[in-house]
């Protein structure tokens, strides 16, 4: 069998069944005539098939995993039953969200290495030359803010005004912590290169601000502020900065497919990898709220707060479970 050609021919009805499923996806089963709703199932029936051979006949992974998303999506349209929304999303942030991550785990890992190289250089670099925190890297701003610098100047920490205001704390850190998230994971559309951009300029403020801290003895101080709620920010922020990099990996090698293809799916999967941070910066935001700045609290305290909540995120990502309900996220895949 000529596979180039199979491909060619039957790309028409792929793109036939997708236009039908993005019209379900935004009015339901309703928007449907029924001779639309009769070729929704015939187009069902033979992209499985073609799922099939193409597992068959071991082509590409983009291959196998754009017919997959379209049997998935279609199957779930055919068989609808009543939906709960409650379970649907507890069936993702159990099931679905952690086997996104593990799933893309290189793409996290490289964002963490595009956040921690340019921090320990930040750090690196301050230590050497205390000039280098005023250095302006973007929009006039230096590395470390001058009421931040002179703040530990005189051995106090910024975090101090935190304290005894809990509430707005909370509200002020969730904001500013997924507004980073955000920006990791929607940036990816520049190709990429925006959430490297932000990954390395976070980095480097973070590993500056720390050589800083050093100088002036204040770095226990500083990392007994982080601990208790760093695990699950710095964490969440790795998770979008790999979707923004998934984004962008697909935009740049899209494969056998139309680049807008490729990303249609890339982009399914990193909104999920993202949506499933934002509870997780909620509690971290709440952790940085009320805990962290508390002095009051024995460091050692928070320090343990910090190892428990990274056991506990280890064991509800790698964790194995059971699948039960749908978890359909843009992870399933059909057997």
């Amino acid at each position: 069998m000529n596979v180039e050609r199979w491909l060619k021919v039957r790309k028409k009805a792929w793109d036939e069944l997708d236009k039908l499923l993005s019209l379900t996806d935004k009015d339901g089963v309703g928007a449907l005539d029924r001779k639309q709703l009769q070729e929704l199932g015939r187009l069902y029936r033979s992209t499985s098939a073609d799922l099939s051979r193409a597992r068959a006949l071991k082509l590409s992974g983009d291959i196998q995993v754009y017919l997959n998303n379209l049997v998935v999506r279609a199957h779930n349209q055919v068989y609808q039953t009543d939906k709960n929304r409650w379970k649907d999303l507890f069936s993702f942030l159990w099931i679905g969200f952690p086997r996104l991550v593990r799933e893309n785990i290189l793409y996290i890992i490289t964002s963490f290495l595009l956040f921690a190289c340019p921090a320990w250089v930040g750090y690196s670099m301050v230590q050497k030359n205390l000039n280098f925190a005023q250095y302006e890297i973007s929009r006039g701003q230096p590395l470390v803010p001058e009421d931040m610098f002179n703040s530990i100047e005189k051995k106090q920490m910024w975090t101090d005004a935190v304290e005894g205001k809990n509430a707005l704390a909370f509200s002020m850190i969730s904001t500013n912590n997924i507004g980073v998230s955000i920006k990791a994971f929607v940036f990816g559309i520049s190709f990429g290169i925006g959430t490297i951009f932000v990954l390395l300029l976070n980095g480097l403020h973070i590993g500056t601000a720390l050589g800083v801290c050093k100088i002036y003895g204040m770095a226990p101080k500083l990392l007994t502020f982080v601990a208790a709620h760093g695990v699950i920010e710095l964490n969440c922020i790795f998770i979008s900065g790999g979707a923004g990099l998934m984004m962008g990996a697909a935009l740049l090698f899209p494969g056998q497919y139309k680049r807008v293809d490729m990303f249609k799916i890339a982009a399914k999967k990193a909104a999920g990898l993202f949506a499933g941070t934002v509870p997780l910066l909620l509690i971290a935001g709440c952790i940085e709220g009320f805990i962290s700045p508390r002095t009051d609290i024995d460091p050692w305290v928070k320090y343990a707060v910090s190892l428990s909540t990274l056991i506990l995120l280890a064991l509800y990502i790698f964790a194995p479970r059971k699948l039960s309900g749908n978890t359909d996220s843009g992870v399933t895949e059909v057997k």
